[in-house]
């Protein structure tokens, strides 16, 4: 059945789950798919008595929630709706958008205020435009981050506002060890099920031992992160063992089997906005995020 939706000139299908299809095809996003197939519950708020994240979501914003209450939102990346949960509890509209499967198992999916549309949002074609736009953790992902970032401004309105944050260069760029020899080494050696597997039967073992080479090094990130690269939230979220555990897995995958991972620095990120006269209206440079509005 096709159908059609006012802020996009694009047509759409309607399949499972009355979620919007422009494109069924997973392009380069497919094991985002699989890890949120069946890690959709190990970040949701309400299904784990925590607000991890709430904070998250109230950090992008700049500390002030209330200004998503009653507007039209777009959310690019839902995934399975950690923050979707909440943008809907505020928005008087709510749309958000998926490449990915995970679409599918957006958490909030029964919210009468939400449209849930599976499509990569740089071949949208705008129409009628949104009050807010919102983009967390998914800029990096895309083939070219910068023309995606230029790409969310055309969905917002006049004097309307984008969120959206992107992961920073390590200092070291692309020589961090993640980027030289470990993600192209992990992804020859294993598919994406293999090394999710050798993950769930190891990562006790391996989160052990991360830390205590941690602890040996005081306490360095970088060093334990460069001999095992496995993500590790002791003592970085209020979490138990065995959603440390979950979370790791998690982002283990996230990180070595993105098809692009493409971090920016605050200095290319400014200049570009300012090229394409976008003003910064606040940032936060420790996270690498923005709140901007077209000049």
């Amino acid at each position: 059945m096709i159908k059609s939706i006012k802020y996009f000139k694009n047509e759409f299908y309607l399949k499972q789950n009355s979620v919007l299809i422009e494109n069924e095809n997973e392009s380069y996003v497919e094991n985002f798919g699989k890890q949120w197939k069946t890690y959709r519950d190990v970040q949701i708020d309400s299904l784990n008595n925590f607000k991890i994240s709430y904070k998250f979501l109230n950090q992008m914003f700049f500390n002030d929630l209330n200004k998503l209450q009653g507007k039209k939102i777009l959310e690019l990346g839902c995934g399975a709706g950690r923050f979707t949960e909440y943008l809907t509890k505020y928005a008087k509209e709510c749309v958000s958008i998926d490449l990915s499967s995970a679409v599918f198992h957006n958490v909030a999916k029964s919210s009468t205020n939400l449209t849930l549309i599976k499509a990569d949002f740089n071949k949208l074609i705008p129409n009628e435009k949104f009050d807010i736009v919102f983009c967390r953790g998914v800029l990096q992902h895309t083939p070219n981050p910068l023309k995606s970032i230029k790409n969310i401004h055309s969905f917002v309105r006049e004097n309307g506002d984008v969120y959206f944050d992107i992961y920073k260069n390590p200092k070291i760029g692309f020589l961090h060890p993640k980027y030289l020899f470990w993600r192209p080494l992990i992804q020859k050696l294993f598919s994406y099920d293999q090394f999710e597997k050798y993950l769930n039967n190891n990562i006790k073992f391996l989160l052990k031992t991360k830390r205590f080479i941690k602890n040996i090094f005081l306490n360095s990130d970088f060093i334990s992160d460069s001999i095992i690269p496995i993500w590790d939230y002791k003592n970085k979220l209020n979490l138990n063992e065995e959603q440390l555990a979950n979370w790791s897995i998690m982002d283990t995958l996230d990180g070595l089997y993105a098809t692009y991972d493409l971090p920016q620095t605050k200095n290319k990120i400014l200049k570009f906005l300012a090229d394409n006269n976008i003003e910064a209206i606040e940032i936060n440079e420790k996270k690498n995020i923005y709140h901007t509005r077209i000049k």
